[in-house]
């Protein structure tokens, strides 16, 4: 092979291979990042669209149970408990028809429709009444007091409908039923249809109920993906074939607690058009590299041919990332000048290689250190803006609420005296003070979250005196619990500026939430330290069952709990948090499903910073 002819293949190879290796490692990269980032998109849309699904329907529940409590349903004619059913419809735009029927089914009044004037969505037909009636959970509600059915739908009607089926009263004889309208999931739909995209609502069996209204079957990788998303509960992503031959980047979401499931498509050329933008721009640059090593090799091909190989090799070095690869500088001619000139280029290159890996280090760093400190300082605004809110609307409400409440209490228990023990009507009213004297716990716990933001600052005080009360007030119920104490109370301790009965009252439900969360028992510990000498550390860990991780940003809101155990309020971790931000500490919580919960507070030492960072 002539020399001219191996130098322009040498610098092809050298020009073009490293921008089509690039190229393609740039394509497959950027298609697996959009895979990433399109398809957490649209998985995030799906679980919108799922929580809207979910939101929906038990609204419908929620007002269909108001609707049976408080409408007067007893001691009236077929006629009149129509009149009155006829309330709730014209007030529900999203119910179809309400109906009141009996154990059987049958109905114990003419069923109300929407009104004639009422421009909804769906009408009601004999054909819907006829599927309505096979749909509607009247057994599943007498056994649980409120059911759901499953979805269907009409092809003369837009959207998907549900029936919902509530217990009237106690006595188990009269269910008070109603077709809930899935019209909105259909504009829903529509709207995620849009573009070229696609969204199913399947039901249990993964048959769709409502779909876009382009293509309205589901193919057989798509039967599979919801299938696979049912089966195991959880949301998924991939690529699938559809119905029409295009090729979907698909998104499934289970809806919480109704078996049903969204499926959010868009089509792949779409989603993946960047990366298909670099690979045309790949052999552009790649047909640019050709002709230019092709032109670069004819000129160079006469002559040259030990200098240009070593540059040659030189440029290989290079190409592939070793930037300490140096030629022979030989002659003070222009390919000697050239050689110089590429030494000097190859100390730059690696020199300003060894700056930006390390400024792409320390720029990393610094980034995760600020995104780490930057989510912790908007979720505790958060926290801090809705115990705020809370506390506004505790201290107006516990205010109204007090007095008559004392009253009622007050003749409660003049009533409780009067009746003698053992009759039905002293059990009602000991039930009714209990209840009473409960809710009189509530207000006492809202208005201690209103009132601990105008406790002012406090007085320096031993930390470890309200660690030792609240431990001393909870001891009998881990008697009780047979739960073992591990306390490691560090002394002395530096001072901490606040009230000492805000302070027991955290570690009061910092050790009763750790109770509860170990109903069988188990170890309880609980230690006191110091965090470099500027502010004290106290841990309260369990040995429980742990938060599960899509509730935990959760256990801090007002009236949340995850605890099975009755008379469990939700206000503890709330007010305990109150108390902590108002001391200008922090409260931080790490949990793992069945290894337990720990919770850290951490308080400024007197004399500290006056916030903890």
């Amino acid at each position: 092979m002539r020399f001219a002819s191996r130098l322009m293949l040498v610098l092809c190879l050298v020009g073009v291979v490293p921008v089509l290796l690039f190229g393609a490692l740039s394509f497959h990269a950027n298609r697996r990042e959009l895979h990433r980032v399109v398809g957490g998109l649209q998985t995030q849309a799906a679980m919108d669209f799922a929580r809207s699904c979910h939101q929906l329907v038990l609204s419908g529940v929620d007002n269909l149970r108001l609707a049976s409590r408080y409408l007067p349903l007893e001691g009236l004619t077929p006629e009149q408990l129509s009149q009155v059913l006829d309330i709730p419809m014209r007030q529900l735009p999203a119910f179809n028809l309400l109906v009141l029927v009996d154990e059987r089914g049958h109905a114990l009044a003419p069923a109300v429709y929407s009104p004639e004037e009422d421009e909804r969505p769906q009408r009601v037909t004999e054909a819907s009444l006829a599927l309505f009636s096979s749909q509607a959970p009247v057994r599943a509600a007498l056994a649980a007091g409120a059911a759901i059915g499953p979805p269907y739908q009409l092809p003369e009607s837009p959207g998907g409908r549900v029936a919902l089926a509530v217990r009237v009263g106690t006595d188990a004889s009269r269910v008070l039923l109603a077709e809930l309208s899935l019209a909105e999931l259909g504009q829903r739909v529509e709207e995620l249809s849009e573009d070229g995209g696609r969204a199913f609502v399947v039901d249990a069996e993964g048959q769709p109920v409502i779909a876009s209204p382009a293509n309205r079957e589901l193919s057989a990788e798509e039967l599979q993906l919801v299938r696979e998303g049912l089966s195991r509960g959880t949301s998924a992503v991939r690529t699938v074939s559809g119905a029409d031959g295009v090729e979907y980047l698909a998104a499934f979401a289970p809806v919480p607690d109704l078996g049903w499931g969204v499926v959010v498509s868009r089509q792949a050329h779409a989603a993946f058009a960047p990366a298909e933008q670099v690979r045309r721009s790949t052999l552009l640059g790649a047909l640019v590299a050709l002709a230019a090593t092709a032109g670069l090799g004819f000129v160079l091909a006469r002559g040259v041919s030990q200098p240009v190989a070593r540059l040659s090799e030189g440029v290989a070095a290079l190409a592939s990332g070793r930037y300490d690869q140096r030629v022979v500088e030989q002659g003070r001619d222009e390919l000697g000048q050239l050689a110089r000139s590429f030494n000097h280029m190859a100390g730059e290159l690696q020199r300003r290689d060894a700056e930006l890996r390390r400024w792409s280090e320390e720029l990393q760093q610094r980034v995760d250190e600020r995104t780490r400190q930057l989510r912790e300082a908007q979720d505790q605004i958060a926290r801090t803006r809705r115990l705020a809110a809370l506390g506004s609307f505790s201290a107006g409400l516990a205010h109204e609420l007090n007095n008559p409440l004392t009253g009622i209490l007050g003749l409660l228990s003049l009533a409780c005296e009067e009746v003698p023990e053992g009759t039905p009507l002293r059990e009602s009213l000991e039930m009714s003070l209990e209840q009473s004297r409960r809710m009189c716990v509530i207000i006492r716990q809202m208005r201690q979250i209103a009132e601990q933001e105008r406790s002012g600052g406090g007085r320096p005080l031993n930390p470890v005196q309200p660690v030792r009360a609240a431990l001393h007030e909870v001891d009998p119920e881990l008697r009780a619990r047979g739960i073992t104490l591990d306390c490691a109370l560090n002394e002395p301790m530096p001072q901490v500026l606040g009230h000492a009965e805000q302070l027991q009252s955290v570690v009061t439900h910092l050790l009763r939430n750790a109770v509860t969360a170990m109903p069988a028992g188990g170890t309880l510990s609980v230690g006191l330290g110091t965090v470099e000498g500027d502010a004290v550390c106290l841990s309260v860990k369990d040995t429980g069952k742990g938060i599960p991780e899509s509730l935990r940003d959760r256990i801090f809101d007002p009236f949340f709990t995850t605890k099975d155990e009755p008379g469990r309020i939700g206000l503890g971790l709330t007010v305990a948090h109150g108390i902590v931000e108002a001391h200008h500490g922090r409260i931080r919580v790490e949990s793992a499903e069945g290894r337990g919960t720990t919770i850290t507070v951490i308080l400024p030492a007197v004399g500290a910073e006056a916030h903890l960072v």
